[in-house]
């Protein structure tokens, strides 16, 4: 009797060890991990609910600061996004900029629309062009209940705001993200139009993850800085300020962090157990602009190098969302880690044919699957701009291509420099070459890395950057 159950536990352990070496078994479980989420995703996301707007709301337009960081005024958009703003009526606009002689710009803007709208606006000015120490900056003065956070390139609707503070309704919500949609700025079938549709696209999949994972546990891989909204009262904490300004990473070795201020705000609020809410819908999207080539690579790049940086940080620094965003954990924060279109498709055709189940039918299934789920998230832009579908082999293209980008992001994850602003020019308009790009990326090397004569050369090409 002994021996038989022994026989059938050897038996049950020969056949798991089988079935655990066997390329049907892998292909099965990486298909699973990347699939399931896909799956899920596409329910919640037709599950999702936005705030409504309360006939007697609490906040109003007039309890908002807006704090609008620039250091290019003279930018067309610049005044767009003012008017925007401006015409959303909130209580007051603190624009922050850098140098004596964008001051006077925005001083001069500020003067032209000030006997127009009820809106107070002032100007205040940083000693450096860093969107961080120009955002802390304005951070005390706001007066509003509600601060929220505008890039320069960003127009709002005309009824943003009285939409967008609704979920502010519920006192557990400190900050509120909207969806967004880059604007069209070259159309038909040429270069500039592909690059334009790729950085739509790439809104487009953000505004896709945030309403489904939102739904779902309430979480979000960030708040976009583009525009969002808080209670003023987290942000002009000094716990908050002095970790806003002074942040590092990779053990403290790296750092003071200018990108990814963003990514620092959601972390922060969630970690202090505040509740995050998604607005979307028509009246809450803003329009923005994004780069062409070169660049969109550049911010590509960028945001990548964020994205390792921040959600390493996610699960392994802060770790408050390992038990308030549970699905978050896996579908946001882990598959990123994973998240490689070129090496995922292909080695789920190489674990097919090794399987002995690779038929010219289980391949054909295995490549309409992918393009299906690669479709799913760009459906709402495709039904906007059917046109753009001639270009849809170039955004493939551009999928497997952004796995390089992502790799070459993971081996560079030091590098702090905001790709698509030569912050370093600003700062000092001598340290420009001939092209108008920053002469140094910045990098912040870790001495125990690269020795004392590399940390001394690029810390203080990093100095003059900040």
């Amino acid at each position: 009797m002994a021996s038989s159950s022994a026989d059938s536990g050897l038996n049950l352990h020969t056949l798991a060890s089988r079935a655990y070496h066997h390329p049907l078994f892998w292909f099965t479980a990486v298909f699973i991990f990347r699939y399931l989420r896909t799956v899920v995703h596409l329910i919640s996301f037709w599950c999702y609910q936005p705030a409504p707007i309360p006939r007697n709301p609490k906040y109003k337009s007039r309890d908002c600061s807006v704090i609008l960081p620039t250091v290019d005024p003279k930018n067309p958009e610049f005044k767009e996004c003012i008017e925007s703003c401006l015409q959303n009526n909130p209580k007051e606009i603190l624009i922050v900029t850098v140098g004596s002689e964008n001051k006077t710009l925005c001083k001069a803007v500020a003067r032209h629309y000030s006997w127009q709208f009820d809106t107070h606006i002032t100007v205040h000015t940083c000693p450096i062009a860093n969107k961080r120490h120009q955002v802390a900056t304005a951070i005390p003065k706001a007066k509003g209940k509600i601060t929220v956070l505008l890039d320069d390139h960003v127009i709002w609707p005309g009824k943003f705001l009285p939409t967008a503070i609704a979920p502010f309704e519920d006192e557990r919500v400190g900050a509120v993200g909207t969806n967004k949609r880059v604007r069209r700025t070259d159309t038909g079938f040429n270069i500039r139009s592909y690059w334009n549709m790729l950085g739509a696209i790439y809104l487009e999949r953000h505004n896709f993850e945030i309403r489904a994972t939102n739904t779902i546990d309430g979480g979000v891989f960030v708040i976009s800085g583009r525009t969002s909204l808080h209670r003023t009262r987290i942000l002009q904490s000094e716990e908050f300020l002095e970790g806003f300004t002074n942040e590092r990473f990779f053990f403290g070795l790296c750092g003071p962090l200018n990108p990814d201020d963003d990514n620092y705000i959601t972390r922060y609020e969630v970690k202090k157990g505040w509740d995050i809410k998604i607005q979307y819908c028509e009246d809450a999207c803003i329009e923005t602009t994004l780069g062409t080539y070169p660049k969109f690579v550049s911010q590509c790049l960028r945001w990548v190098r964020t994205t390792w940086r921040s959600n390493s940080c996610s699960l392994f620094t802060d770790r408050t969302v390992w038990y308030r965003q549970p699905w978050c954990v896996y579908a946001v924060y882990i598959s990123s880690f994973f998240n490689f279109a070129l090496f995922n498709d292909f080695g789920l055709a190489y674990l097919l044919h090794r399987s002995g189940y690779g038929t010219t039918a289980a391949y054909w299934t295995l490549g309409v699957w992918i393009v299906a789920t690669k479709m799913i998230k760009l459906t709402p832009y495709f039904l906007r701009h059917p046109e753009d579908l001639r270009m849809l082999p170039g955004y493939f293209a551009f999928a497997y291509f952004h796995s390089l980008v992502k790799l070459y992001a993971l081996f560079t994850f030091w590098n702090c420099h905001w790709g698509g602003r030569n912050l370093a020019a600003i700062n000092d308009p001598k340290k420009t070459d001939e092209f108008g790009l920053d002469s140094g990326e910045g990098f912040i090397v870790p001495y125990s890395l690269f020795g004392r004569m590399h940390h001394d050369y690029y810390t203080q090409k990093q100095r003059k950057a900040y």
